[in-house]
């Protein structure tokens, strides 16, 4: 099998040697020192792909967390300064966090690429039509899934759809609208869903495909495709609610999943490791907010899952960081669906999803009278938590104009993070096009 070598988007990378973080120099450039021309090669790069999400860098800690820590439902509680910005929303340009997610999300997209690019070419006995189409449709809704996280983190961003390699003047690229990038996701989506697997809780579904269309037309307030994307979902019939929220966490690729990380001893992840206490092998970086703790009615069974330090999060394999994140599951499909029939003033429709919610936790149900904003408010609130801690918290808040209210010292221009500093000085094309305030 040929070896791949891929160099990051940007001057910073970030690995974890036990609790220390350490900042490693790297070229400023991508580079492709080689092409995959073997079917060996392009599963090992489609792999590769996957991996590279579960950096801490990327969804391995960061961008899972950062979401709930911005949005208040995490209190920073540890020493790392550039959390500490998040958590106050005090972010500067150069904030390491900020910094490395951009390089590990576009080093992600560079393995899409690649795979985009050269396995169409490979023809080699065994390697199957119907194999070669599902890797590069996985290639394609992974590049999809990455460009949806870039979006809402830093609005705007330079759209890369061939490997680039060392000397490729087209790094120096602008940034595309916010629309362009919508285009791409859905784009990328729309060709990928007919030859991805019906069935795979650890790699992307046809399921998984139109549960990120359902995502990004949430936050496009685009109600009616929505709806129409759940119910496709739901019509399958291959994902059901567990007992409880608890069981999704506890155990792992349940039916409710659609699709998670699948993190093992071997390659693990440090989601517990920083919200647990020195006490018990964590690192103490963050832990769930009083205000969190607060949310939840007394009796709700989910409040254990989002709110008990170093008791039961929903990561708490501390000492093997096996956890598995929930990319996209069943819950978070029916609330979609709830929002979005309560936009198209379908009251009565939203409330029966609500309450599937709700009695699940172990509430009582809503009143039938509940209608109208009263009803987008507990919608709302239920997304808050039955969600928490899976990293959609404060693009939630942001989303429905709710930031404004519910955080402290709020201005729009907390909305984004800043392109990071080295990438504004190292792309000339970047001249004038940083995000508000920064």
């Amino acid at each position: 099998m040929k070896k791949i070598k891929i160099y990051l988007l940007a001057l910073l990378a970030v690995g974890f040697a036990s609790s220390c973080e350490q900042v490693l120099d790297q070229t400023p450039q991508t580079a492709v020192e080689d092409k995959i021309s073997d079917a060996s090669t392009a599963r090992a790069v489609l792999n590769g792909a996957y991996n590279g999400m579960q950096s801490a860098n990327y969804l391995g800690t960061r961008y899972t967390l950062l979401p709930d820590l911005a949005g208040g439902n995490l209190r920073h509680t540890g020493t790392f300064g550039d959390f500490a910005q998040v958590a106050a929303r005090t972010v500067l340009a150069d904030n390491n966090a900020a910094q490395v997610m951009w390089i590990q999300i576009y080093n992600s997209i560079q393995r899409a690429n690649l795979i985009i690019k050269f396995v169409p070419a490979i023809n080699e006995a065994g390697f199957t039509e119907t194999e070669k189409k599902q890797i590069i449709a996985e290639a394609r809704a992974l590049r999809a899934f990455h460009y949806f996280n870039l979006v809402r983190w830093w609005g705007g961003v330079p759209i890369v759809k061939e490997p680039t390699s060392k000397a490729d003047a087209s790094l120096n690229v602008p940034r595309n609208t916010v629309a362009e990038v919508y285009k791409q996701i859905n784009d990328d989506l729309d060709a990928a869903f007919p030859d991805l697997a019906t069935t795979n809780a650890s790699r992307i579904t046809k399921n998984t495909a139109l549960a990120m269309k359902c995502r990004a037309a949430l936050y496009n307030k685009d109600w009616a495709g929505v709806n129409t994307l759940a119910d496709q979902i739901i019509a399958t019939n291959r994902h059901t609610l567990a007992a409880t929220t608890s069981a999704v966490f506890n155990g792992q690729n349940t039916p409710e999943s659609i699709w998670e990380l699948q993190f093992e001893a071997t390659n693990s992840n440090t989601l517990a490791f920083f919200m647990f206490s020195t006490q018990l092998g964590g690192r103490n970086e963050m832990r769930p907010a009083p205000a969190l703790t607060a949310a939840y009615d007394l009796t709700d069974n989910r409040r254990i899952l989002s709110t008990s330090y170093d008791v039961q999060l929903k990561y708490f394999r501390v000492s093997t960081g096996t956890d598995r994140p929930v990319m996209y599951r069943l819950a978070e499909v029916l609330l979609n669906k709830a929002e979005a029939l309560a936009e198209l003033g379908r009251d009565s429709e939203a409330l029966v999803l609500v309450n599937r919610i709700r009695t699940r936790a172990g509430l009582a149900a809503a009143p039938a009278t509940l209608a109208g904003q009263a009803l987008k408010d507990e919608i709302f609130l239920q997304r808050r938590l039955e969600l928490a801690l899976e990293g959609h918290y404060f693009f939630d808040l942001v989303r429905t104009g709710r930031a404004t209210r519910e955080l402290a010292n709020w201005n729009n221009n907390q909305a984004l993070l800043p392109i990071p500093d080295r990438e504004m000085k190292a792309n000339p094309a970047f001249a004038g096009q940083q995000n508000p305030g920064y």
